[in-house]
């Protein structure tokens, strides 16, 4: 009697009831890369936001801060960056953590306002960037960018920007 109960129980949980639930899985993955994809078209007009990056920030983040993508392939941008508004990124850039196997725990960059980040660039660790920065292309920037400078370079250097009034 009690084999049978056994064998029953095995065959609900794993006929009928792990299907299930392995399916709803699926389906939520499905929908969460539907939703990503109709908000790259609601925010940047565009799909290539989502098919052609890796935005762990999201994407509704990134559009409420106003940040533009001219040339939008390429992009990887860590889930505990902190942009300021209207910076503009150009393609191939990382922006993440040094830390690859603490990336949950570790720091990540900051970015100011009105920061242009031009191609090829990485911005990785516990790092800052100063309001009105540029940083060249082709830079690895390791080290904190003042306000109004640009950063180029391997390693990335800052020079200040005059300003002419």
């Amino acid at each position: 009697m009690k084999i049978k109960k056994i064998i029953k129980r095995y065959i609900f949980f794993r006929v009928i009831l792990f299907p299930l639930v392995e399916l709803n899985i699926l389906f939520k993955l499905v929908l969460k890369s539907i939703n990503k994809f109709f908000l790259s078209i609601y925010c940047y007009k565009t799909v290539k936001i989502y098919l052609s990056n890796h935005l762990t920030i999201g994407i509704w983040s990134l559009y409420r801060k106003r940040t533009k993508f001219p040339h939008p392939v390429g992009v990887v941008i860590g889930r505990k960056v902190k942009i300021g508004y209207d910076c503009i990124i150009y393609q191939n850039v990382t922006i993440g953590t040094a830390n690859t196997l603490n990336y949950l725990t570790s720091n990540y960059p900051k970015i100011g306002n009105n920061v242009t980040i031009y191609p090829n660039s990485i911005i990785i660790g516990d790092i800052s960037i100063g309001d009105n920065s540029i940083i060249g292309a082709g830079s690895i920037v390791l080290n904190d960018v003042p306000a109004n400078s640009v950063a180029r370079g391997i390693p990335a250097k800052s020079n200040l920007i005059k300003k002419l009034h």
